[in-house]
């Protein structure tokens, strides 16, 4: 067995070792190929000459200046979002280390940072584990609600319970894409076709979180602008536009995926098909935040000019939505602009974590555990509860009272009997008559 072990292991470091060869003499063979096409340096001046330093290409640089680039990707203790530098000195000569007299580039901080990022990884890792179990427990939680109290039956909890659905799906689905594809090598090297199927599944649920949540929008505003407090509404429209139409997009960039990026499992998002799924979510988005803004504009007007409490109802149900269609769509918005400062771009993965990966704790916390309708319910549940609780325990304890009497009398010896039965007779009579009943009662006992 540790033979086995040890070959597997030797075969894994001259796979990796041969990989990493292949990336740097294809990284020369492109910077030859550049450095050929380019136009000759055309600026006044001394300057340092184009080259390939062994790892990456430098381009032609005015003297007295750095120039910079991402590190390279060839080893995996490299960080690519980090910066290599080379500088060119005032005599338009590329820097050499003192120490070795030969040009020299500046790769240090590709490693520099990599044990504080590899770490960070870990925990932003264990955060979206997290954030989606208690999304799926939370959601599991009000779907049970929803479902056993009748008396929250309408349309607009209906709505709630799909969508609660698909943040359950896609919860699942994320988990098990982050504990058995992104955190297995060998998984992602063998690039089988299941996690492919994972990945599609994914994006499909994903578009059906937030075209649900435009189906809330949608309601709301035929609800109060177009039906004018109309409760029937036909729900199939919301079924197909909540489930059929995000696997439009979902199964067009799978096609997309596999003719043009196909990556091992799909992993990479260094790709623009992602906007064919993104555009749709951002497009509805958009669509429901109009919604959303109409509507609160027409219940404003309504509440000024008759203050009926309907309104006021309403208003409660929109606040919820307006709340959660920005909270849910600004990773859309700020996504592509993570700041380049490693504090700054620390906080702002925190931040983004918990907006993406606890989505499903914060559609349950507003639209079930802060409903007033459904705490009114439960409230209401507990009360009833709590009055049978205590009738069953009075009832319990009364037939326990009556047990007790019964078993006591049923207890009592038998001279005890005579005397109460004489009790009467004593009454009135003198202390001999008592003395000679007592007497009769010690020699029954006797």
């Amino acid at each position: 067995v540790l033979e086995v072990e040890a070959d597997s292991t030797v075969e894994t470091l001259v796979t990796q070792k041969v990989e990493e060869r292949k990336k740097i003499i294809d990284g020369q063979y492109k910077c030859f190929e550049k450095m050929n096409r380019d136009l000759p340096y055309n600026k006044s001046g001394l300057y340092c000459n184009r080259t390939w330093d062994g790892w990456l290409c430098w381009d032609d640089t005015p003297a007295g200046t750095y120039t910079t680039q991402n590190c390279p990707n060839y080893f995996p203790d490299f960080d690519p979002t980090e910066k290599a530098t080379k500088y060119c000195d005032e005599t338009g000569n590329w820097f050499r280390h003192p120490e070795t007299n030969r040009t020299w580039s500046n790769y240090t901080h590709c490693i520099a940072y990599t044990k504080e990022k590899l770490k960070m990884a870990y925990i932003l890792y264990y955060m979206a584990i997290v954030g989606h179990a208690l999304s799926i427990a939370s959601l599991l939680i009000s779907l049970a609600i929803f479902f056993y109290f009748r008396s929250l039956s309408c349309q607009r909890i209906t709505l709630h319970k799909n969508l609660f659905c698909s943040y359950v799906l896609n919860s699942a689905f994320t988990i098990i894409n982050l504990i058995f594809v992104v955190n297995n090598p060998k998984v992602v090297e063998r690039n089988p076709v299941g996690c492919k199927v994972l990945h599609f599944f994914h994006m499909y649920m994903l578009g059906c979180n937030y075209f649900w949540m435009l189906c809330e929008g949608i309601y709301l505003h035929t609800l109060i602008v177009v039906a004018v407090f109309a409760e029937e509404q036909h729900l199939h429209w919301y079924y197909l536009l909540g489930w059929g139409f995000p696997l439009v997009p979902a199964s067009i960039h799978a096609v997309a995926r596999k003719k043009y990026f196909d990556d091992n499992c799909w992993m990479s998002v260094e790709t623009h098909l992602l906007y064919v799924v993104h555009g749709p979510i951002v497009a509805a988005l958009l669509v429901n935040l109009f919604f959303l803004l109409n509507i609160v504009r027409v219940l404003v007007t309504k509440l000024r000019d008759t203050h009926r409490a309907e309104s006021n109802m309403y208003m409660k149900a929109v606040r919820a939505t307006l709340i959660l269609v920005p909270l849910l769509g600004i990773q859309f918005v700020i996504f592509p602009w993570r700041p380049e400062n490693r504090l700054a771009g620390e906080i702002y993965d925190y931040i983004m974590h918990i907006l993406l990966h606890y989505q499903g704790l914060l559609v349950a916390t507003i639209f079930c555990f802060f409903n007033g309708e459904v705490q009114a319910t439960l409230k209401r549940q507990w009360m009833q509860y709590k009055v049978q609780w205590g009738q069953r325990r009075r009832e319990h304890c009364s037939m326990r009272s009556t047990s007790y009497t019964t078993t006591s009398i049923t207890e009592v010896p038998a001279f005890m009997f005579h005397h109460d039965c004489n009790s009467e007779h004593l009454n009135g009579r003198h202390a001999d008559d008592s003395e000679l009943v007592a007497l009769k009662a010690r020699e029954t006992y006797a």
